[in-house]
């Protein structure tokens, strides 16, 4: 499975990952830096090895998972 960070305005990619947890880690960074806006147009997908594409979250919905999933693993920095 690849997750891939898109930002919607460019339709650009921002960045690829192995799993959900680092893409999500990369979300909050950005939260963290650069306010609680910064998710605002990114969206996060998820494609399988089929070449399936699940789109997982996008904008406030993304900032909110990140800090949901990484605060259950005990990830959350801040």
């Amino acid at each position: 499975m690849v997750y891939a960070l898109w930002d919607t305005v460019t339709i650009n990619l921002v960045a690829s990952f192995d799993n959900r947890q680092d893409a999500l880690s990369l979300v909050l960074s950005g939260i963290e830096r650069n306010g609680p806006r910064d998710t605002d147009t990114l969206a996060l997908e998820a494609e399988d090895e089929n070449g399936n594409i699940t789109s997982i979250a996008q904008g406030k919905e993304l900032a909110e998972l990140a800090r949901k999933e990484l605060s259950s693993l005990g990830r959350l920095v801040g």
